[in-house]
């Protein structure tokens, strides 16, 4: 009697630990599944049966259990399993990902660990599967952030390079275009972050649909304002048109939010194997050929030759230069007259940095301005230049041989809240009233509110005159030209200089002196080459004039000979 009830107790203790065994076994947040040697189920939990859409009593049912490789919709999934089951067979345990795309029911990743296990029935595989489709979603986009820029989705530097480096030879010739905008600046300074990005996807769309036109092309952002365009196999051939498409388009005029701006290009190509022995030197070669062509400002492209790569090694020097330069004090400055055209007030002054290499000799000043303001040194270079400028022409002005002194500033010293004060204070250290100083600033900076909202506004308040310097090559606005601050326009040179030769450019500048006349302001015309440009500006009743036809900037020491010279100070004779 005992015996039989110590088997009933035995038998339900048996069954109650079977029970919370499979209660345990369905309610576990990963799948759990048990399969023959054929890879039929043997059994499953209930996270099994919601992956697959199957009942585990149909998975199990005699005479009609299907493999695993027939549930999981996916054909690289089946190889996996029959591969990984065989090897646990053979006593291996595995692990793997891989995609569940069965027809009843969601795709998903899985990750799953398969072991052996031998019993008197015969051997069992038993997985354990985890879901981590979010997991992968997660590393994908984590993987396309690192891989991508944010604001057009175009793949990045990292990206590119990588493409780069995994070209093989078999695969054709390369062709790389890296392309900057040279005008993108201006936009971001005058029209806001807000704006400058939608111009950045207006690019990259425009881009975009020049590298759909060719088989195998490309584009990249690179950052900022530069972009590249690699083309691979036959399309390689055709950088060229490609090239003269990107010109093209960047050069007609892009309207955005009602505004119409015209951003140019400049490009530089490099070629695989014509100009590297490895794809992954392409951008490098690229890049190269591309700060050639900003410096040649005749051309807007230029291609790739090996001493470029030279020159930019013997730019890291240059830059150290310049930083030494800057802290000896051995940047000079130079004046070059402004005269007034029809005999009212003295000469006017525009101060130039000048920098003479000890084993260079003079470095354009477009080279290494450009180069102070790339490298972070524009400011102190600005406040050098600022004050020789005021030290050297103090003198002048106490002497009232002069009218005034002008100096160019950077963007960077205008976004500078301190910078009025310390100007102010710079002026009166050597006694100079704030009128006798023109600040010159860039037609962009002067329709940035942003600069006005720092700077700009605080300069007029002082009493220093402000002009508009390189006038008609920005996007002015007349509305907002009427609210600007400003006492004078300076048309660009490049309208001046072939004024004669080119009716066009006569029209801007007779547009742009009625235009200055009509709001009250000064107009200065710089870049006079000859005789004829001179007397066709007076005729046309532009105030002033500067150029080498007039005179040349020259060291203080010359320019006082050149004052001297003058029978009527500031008289064009």
């Amino acid at each position: 009697m005992n015996g039989t009830q110590d088997g009933s107790q035995h038998e339900s203790d048996g069954e109650f630990y079977a029970q919370l065994l499979r209660a345990y076994f369905n309610s576990a947040n990963d799948a759990i599944f048990v399969l023959c040697n054929e890879l039929k189920f043997l059994s499953c939990n209930r996270r099994m049966e919601s992956w697959l859409g199957v009942a585990e009593s149909d998975l199990t049912r005699h005479n009609c259990r299907r493999p695993i490789t027939d549930l999981v919709g996916n054909a690289d999934t089946a190889i996996l399993f029959e591969r990984a089951v065989r090897d646990v067979l053979d006593g291996e345990a595995q692990h793997f990902e891989c995609l569940l795309e069965p027809p009843g029911a969601s795709q998903r990743w899985v990750e799953i660990n398969m072991t052996r296990v031998d019993v008197e029935a015969g051997e069992m595989v038993i997985a354990v599967a985890r879901d981590v489709t979010e997991r992968r979603e997660q590393m994908a986009r984590i993987f396309y952030q690192s891989t991508h820029d944010s604001l057009t989705g175009l793949p990045n530097r990292a990206s590119l390079q990588d493409y780069l480096e995994t070209h093989n030879a078999q695969d054709g010739p390369l062709a790389v275009l890296a392309i900057d905008v040279p005008r993108f600046r201006d936009v971001n300074e005058a029209l806001g972050h807000n704006l400058a990005d939608e111009v950045l996807k207006a690019i990259t769309d425009g881009l975009e649909d020049i590298a759909r036109q060719y088989r195998d092309t490309r584009v990249f952002r690179l950052a900022g304002d530069q972009f590249v365009i690699v083309s691979k196999g036959v399309a390689a051939e055709c950088w060229k048109e490609i090239s003269g498409s990107v010109q093209h388009w960047l050069a007609m005029p892009l309207k955005q939010s009602g505004i119409e701006l015209t951003l140019g290009s400049k490009i530089g190509v490099s070629l695989y194997p014509s100009h590297v022995s490895r794809p992954g030197e392409l951008v490098q070669a690229a890049e190269a050929a591309l700060h050639a062509a900003k410096r040649d400002a005749a051309t807007g492209m230029e291609m790739y030759y090996p001493e470029l790569l030279a020159s930019g090694g013997e730019r890291l020097v240059l830059l150290n230069d310049l930083r030494q330069a800057i802290e000896d004090k051995s940047i000079e400055v130079y004046l070059q007259p402004i005269v007034p055209l029809h005999g009212q007030g003295l000469v006017r002054l525009e101060a130039l940095a000048r920098w003479n290499h000890p084993g260079r000799g003079m470095v354009s000043p477009e080279h290494f301005i450009a180069l102070a303001e790339s490298s972070g040194q524009i400011l102190a270079l600005t406040w050098l230049v600022i004050g020789r400028a005021l030290a050297q022409a103090a003198p002048l002005l106490h002497e009232q041989r002069i009218e005034s002194v002008s100096i160019n500033l950077s963007p960077y010293c205008l976004l500078d809240a301190g910078f009025t004060m310390k100007f102010a204070t710079m002026i009166a250290s050597y006694g100079i009233e704030p009128m006798s100083v023109m600040l010159e600033i860039t037609e962009s900076i002067a329709m940035s509110e942003r600069m006005q909202q720092y700077t700009v506004l605080s300069l007029r308040e002082l009493g220093v005159e402000l002009s508009i310097d390189d006038f008609g090559t920005g996007h002015s606005s007349l509305s907002k030209l009427r609210q600007l601050p400003v006492t004078e326009l300076k048309i660009d040179r490049s309208f001046v200089t072939n004024m004669l030769n080119d009716e066009n450019d006569e029209a801007i500048v007779i547009a742009t002196i009625q235009l200055a006349h009509s709001m009250g302001l000064d107009i200065v015309a710089e870049g006079i080459e000859d005789a004829e440009v001179l007397q066709r500006l007076s005729e046309l009743n532009c105030d002033y004039a500067q150029g080498r036809h007039i005179c040349d900037a020259l060291p203080i020491e010359r320019l006082r000979e050149w004052l001297d010279t003058k029978k009527r100070p500031g008289r064009v004779a």
